[in-house]
């Protein structure tokens, strides 16, 4: 027998009969038993609380009015099947050509944590709740039963029994009363005996006149585990499409599913079946979230400026139109965001303005303020099972200056796919492609980076560049293991990372262990092998640097790691002030030594970067050398430059290193056991001695080289003990006038390690010059 409900039961939640007798005028009189199926079917979902009217879910997420008209208007053409030719294709991809769009049954909505996803499938099933809505389901995963598939098509089966069709009714009201068990079965026979059986019953007229169509799915990343939700989708998808991609049209239900771009979710829409039965939208900025964004918060702030007590001598508009750029800029595209602000400042117990100054001044002002999206944050953390890896990757990400997988996967020494396997559970917060990752949200970074927001998912950037400095050492001293991009990448910012490390001891054992005189040539290799392909480089400028980032790597050893690395300290700096080995040079351009000490020695006590293709030149002139920079890349025309701070100490190591270098091309002027020493403190010596004889001979050049030659004293102290430099500062000291150059000088001559007359007869001209502008001082 079939039982049919007429009026009084349509459309109506939490039915509760018990030996009932139902009398309804002008139709059948019905006896309603326990046994009834219908009555089973809602005590079975009665507390699941996933429709979109529930009491659980008040007040649900919507909308706010005015804000996503784009998207809210592309999905009701779908919906009620009509062309929309008006429709962006650049922000909607869709699988189907725009004109057939309107009759794919599955339209899945996608974006990461916090856009609004929620919100637009609320508010699009109040809209048609009246019309096209069959059903809805909003997932939870803090919920037991609302991240349960088993609830997903009993609950799709009531609200269809409840939509007005007697036949339809009577068929569902059949099937669970004469498939014993059917409510504890698997979801893949619900949905075929609750749903689709029923539907396939009914005439296919009706499919088009009466049958409400539409079954929203939200949250779908929320049900528990990617084998659920798996699951679900195939289930579905299995009804709609044959194994060839063949439409079986065999149910008039579509499908609205919202959920984070999950990668389980992804690869099973993503199939070749199931291109031609689904449309899908990527909400991001595509639809003005920024302006949406702009405009709740205004609306929001200017509710508080009305109701709020505190704010009644506050002047309209507030807060000012650049705070609210700041938030929109804060919030990333995340509703949420915005939500979560609005809801901190209007708290009836505080002083708006105040809680908004807070909210500016995070990660200073109150941790709390964000402590909805701090939750929707550690709830995406705690998904993954190895969250280790998992901050390893985040904390390179936000200290490696790339976003190339590879790469970070070469600098962590992770095995190839490492990382896109790692962040699988964290598509809602990044976007994870082939070969990059890119953070969604800089509100996630704040949280990340906040020790009282993130707690145990705090990321220590100084221990991360602490791991990424380990990495590059590791590169340095293994080029043969290395590509291009690792290799450059590791000599361009070992020293960043080093200066923001904190001293692990994995990182300063690593450091005892690292060979520095590997760093020096491999920058210049790395030059001399883009020039040997043809890259358009500032050869002068990269010399510079490199020479410059080999005294910085002292600086930051004695700065961070006096007591830790003493010894490398002092042994490696003293090498590195005297000179260095060279070779790769061409043998007709060896006369030119002499001017590479001058230049070695002018740009490594440089502190700071000039155009020195026309600077350089001009000083070098002035000082009487006839050098020219081009000649640099013709003296090592066959490869690379190699160096060493301490030839005479080569080990099997460095051998093997420098065998390595066979692979570049040479020819027979020039082989690598030619090496010659660029003796620094000669080249000191020589720049001081030009610069004294030029205040002599050529003073009016002065006030130009002064400007760049910064502190001719400092070359001074770096010169070689030669009398031949004591004979220019006897001739010059008439000529100085600056006490502290003068006491430099002294200090100089004092270290001599021949106190010879000449010497000693210096020191008495230089202090009797002190006293004597000491004198003119006093009298003036």
């Amino acid at each position: 027998m079939n039982y049919t409900f007429v009026a009084p039961f349509a459309n109506s939640d939490r039915i509760s009969l018990h030996n009932s007798t139902v009398n309804t005028v002008g139709g059948d009189q019905i006896n309603y038993t326990e046994e009834s199926g219908l009555r089973l079917l809602y005590q079975e979902i009665a507390q699941v609380g996933a429709f979109h009217d529930s009491e659980d879910r008040f007040p649900p997420p919507q909308c706010h009015p005015e804000t996503r008209k784009a998207v809210l208007a592309d999905i009701s053409a779908w919906i009620t099947e009509q062309e929309t030719r008006t429709r962006s294709q650049n922000s909607v991809r869709s699988t189907k050509p725009v004109s057939h769009y309107s009759q794919v049954p599955i339209y899945w909505l996608h974006g990461p944590a916090g856009v609004g996803k929620s919100a637009i499938a609320q508010t699009l099933a109040e809209r048609f709740k009246d019309s096209h809505l069959a059903a809805s389901f909003f997932f939870s995963r803090l919920s037991p039963r609302r991240n349960n598939p088993r609830f997903l098509f009993a609950t799709i089966a009531y609200r269809l029994a409840m939509s007005g069709d007697t036949e339809l009714r009577a068929a569902i009201d059949t099937a669970v009363r004469t498939h014993h068990g059917l409510l504890g079965a698997t979801i893949e026979t619900q949905f075929l005996e609750l749903v689709v059986k029923p539907l396939r019953s009914l005439p296919r007229e009706k499919w088009e006149n009466t049958i409400p169509k539409i079954v929203i799915i939200d949250g779908l990343d929320e049900c528990q585990g990617s084998d659920s939700q798996r699951r679900v989708l195939t289930t579905i998808l299995n009804q709609l499409v044959d194994q060839n991609g063949k439409p079986r049209y065999c149910i008039p239900l579509r499908f609205l599913i919202a959920s984070r771009p999950e990668p389980q979710i992804r690869e099973i829409l993503d199939r070749k079946e199931h291109l031609g039965i689904t449309t899908r939208i990527e909400l991001g900025d595509n639809y003005s979230t920024s302006r949406d964004i702009e405009r709740y918060l205004r609306d929001g702030f200017d509710k508080i400026l009305r109701t709020s007590d505190a704010m009644r001598d506050e002047p309209s508009p507030w807060p000012s139109q650049g705070v609210i750029d700041s938030l929109v800029q804060r919030a990333s595209g995340q509703f949420i965001y915005a939500s979560t602000v609005l809801k901190y400042v209007e708290d009836e117990d505080s002083l708006p303005k105040e809680r908004l100054e807070l909210v500016l001044g995070l990660p200073v002002g109150d941790p709390d303020a964000f402590s909805d999206l701090d939750a929707l944050y550690r709830q995406i953390m705690h998904s993954n099972s190895n969250i280790s890896r998992v901050l390893q990757i985040l904390g390179a990400l936000h200290c490696i200056r790339s976003d190339l997988i590879e790469l970070i996967e070469k600098v962590l020494a992770l095995s190839r796919h490492s990382v896109s396997v790692a962040l699988r559970r964290m598509h809602s917060v990044l976007e994870i492609t082939h070969d990059s990752i890119l953070l969604y949200h800089k509100s996630f970074t704040d949280f990340l980076l906040d020790r009282r927001r993130s707690g145990e998912f705090f990321l220590d950037k100084s221990l991360h560049h602490a791991s990424i400095t380990q990495g590059c050492m590791r590169i340095i001293n293994t080029p043969k293991n290395s590509n291009l991009l690792e290799l450059q990448y590791a000599l361009e910012n070992f020293l960043e990372h080093l200066k923001h490390s904190k001293a692990t001891p994995a990182m300063i054992d690593d450091l005892k262990e690292f060979r520095f005189c590997h760093y020096l040539p491999w920058n210049l290799i790395n030059l001399k092998h883009a020039l040997f392909n043809g890259a358009r480089l500032d050869y002068h400028m990269y010399i510079h640097e490199t020479f410059i980032n080999c005294f910085a790597y002292f600086t930051i050893l004695g700065e961070k790691f006096p007591d830790q690395l003493q010894n490398q300290i002092s042994t490696w700096s003293k090498l590195l002030t005297h000179g260095f080995y060279v070779s790769g040079i061409d043998k007709k351009y060896l006369h030119f030594i002499p001017e590479l000490e001058v230049l070695f020695a002018f740009i490594t006590e440089s502190q700071h970067h000039f155009p020195w293709s026309s600077i350089l030149p001009d000083i070098l002139a002035y000082l009487g050398y006839n050098f020219h920079l081009q000649d640099l890349s013709d003296m090592f025309p066959f490869g690379p430059i190699i160096c060493h701070l301490d030839f005479h100490s080569h080990t099997s190591n460095d051998w093997y290193y420098i065998d390595w270098l066979d692979r570049f091309p040479k020819g027979p002027i020039c082989t690598w056991n030619d090496w010659h020493f660029i003796d620094l403190r000669r080249g000191h010596h020589s720049l001081t001695e030009s610069y004294l004889k030029t205040i002599r001979l050529d003073s009016h050049h002065i006030s130009y080289l002064s400007n760049h030659f910064w502190s001719w004293t400092s070359h001074l102290q770096r010169s070689t003990h030669e009398l031949s430099l004591v004979k220019e500062l006897a001739k010059t000291v008439e000529l100085l006038d600056d006490e502290a150059e003068l006491q430099e000088v002294i200090y100089y001559l004092q270290n001599f390690p021949d106190k010879c007359p000449e010497v000693e007869n210096t020191i008495c001209q230089y202090r009797e010059r002190i006293a004597a502008l000491e004198n003119y001082g006093l009298q003036k």
